[in-house]
């Protein structure tokens, strides 16, 4: 079964995300490990799917959509909305731009017999959706941690709730060997006045 994890950097301990739909910070080392771990499979016959709400779609320049690499699956509650202010830019992407309503619906749409993993990647109110209404379908949140002394607003969280817990060290090192990434990252970073530190979840 084609496995799904959330995959978010959030500001402990609050799990802040983002403000005024905006990231708060910009982490090249962070943005790399989103871009190799969203992109890489074990399977090389194989691709990895990103599932994205539409805001977000909306918020990557139009020019680095889709997202390389990777089938973009977006969500969005009107459909018919979406496909005709995007059609053009869908059809010409072919298999490697999808729409669906739900989570539910997005796997329906991607052949999983040639998906390896499958990443929801925001924003708040889908990562919020998807914990709240359809827990069992996620294996997995790879949540970087991020800390820093400096004053940062809010408006944006992800509700990591009870449902689960931060995994040994080890987890998150033997997840990124299954890649052949494990060469590539340290577990814990410093950047300008941001600390970070990438852990693995797991349902309690």
């Amino acid at each position: 079964m084609t496995k799904v994890s959330l995959i978010v950097a959030a500001l402990v301990p609050k799990y802040g995300i983002g403000y005024k739909g905006q990231l708060p910070w910009a982490l090249k080392e962070e943005m790399r490990y989103f871009r190799r771990v969203t992109t890489q499979t074990a399977d090389k016959n194989k691709k990895n799917a990103v599932v994205m709400g539409r805001k977000t779609w909306e918020s990557i320049p139009e020019r680095f959509r889709p997202l390389k690499g990777r089938v973009n699956v977006v969500l969005t509650r009107d459909l018919s909305a979406f496909s005709s202010k995007y059609s053009e830019e869908v059809a010409k992407h072919g298999n490697n731009v999808k729409v669906a309503d739900s989570l539910k619906s997005a796997l329906q749409t991607l052949d999983m017999d040639n998906i390896e993993e499958v990443f929801v990647i925001g924003g708040a109110e889908l990562y919020n959706e998807v914990l709240r209404t359809t827990p069992e379908l996620v294996d997995r949140l790879l949540l970087t941690e991020v800390s820093t002394e400096k004053e940062l607003e809010m408006d944006a969280f992800i509700n990591v709730g009870t449902l689960w817990k931060k995994d040994d060290p080890q987890v998150w090192k033997s997840y990124l060997a299954s890649k052949g990434l494990e060469n590539e990252f340290s577990q814990d970073n410093r950047e300008a006045d941001f600390q970070f530190s990438y852990h693995i979840y797991s349902r309690c």
